[in-house]
């Protein structure tokens, strides 16, 4: 009975922190004719401090997080690596700054199209979190 009872709240509170994850304002540009690459916005919340792993769906070879800023007149862009969101401190993804680069295009994108982007996160317990978050062609 106790073993059940630990395996409830352990589940319990799994279940809890994946619904702590909120995106907002998520969109993927229309990429140019001819070019497979495009950038994805959005602003993620958490309740608690995870780490983005790795984000990833079917319509493309690779999903990375980047950064981009202004650096001596010159506008560099850079693979971020594990960043990090949490309580009054979501990650937010926005053209210009932060964004997802979406790399080899397997599939025709229509405008207004739908997708689902799978992110990975990691928690400061070592948990992994999997979450799902729909995206539309801008």
């Amino acid at each position: 009975m106790k073993l059940n009872l630990l395996l409830f709240i352990l589940f319990s509170s799994i279940a809890f922190a994946e619904d702590n994850i909120i995106i907002s304002k998520a969109f993927i540009k229309m990429p140019r004719p001819g070019v497979d690459v495009t950038a994805g916005f959005a602003t993620i919340s958490s309740d608690t401090d995870l780490k983005v792993m790795n984000v990833f769906n079917k319509n493309f070879k690779n999903i990375e997080l980047h950064s981009m800023k202004m650096v001596n007149g010159v506008m560099e862009m850079r693979k971020l690596i594990e960043p990090k969101l949490g309580p009054n401190s979501p990650l937010v993804l926005s053209p210009g700054s932060d964004h997802l680069m979406l790399f080899g295009i397997t599939k025709d994108l229509k405008y207004g199209q739908e997708l689902d982007l799978t992110f990975v996160f990691n928690s400061n317990d070592g948990g992994e979190i999997t979450k799902v978050f729909e995206f539309t062609i801008k």
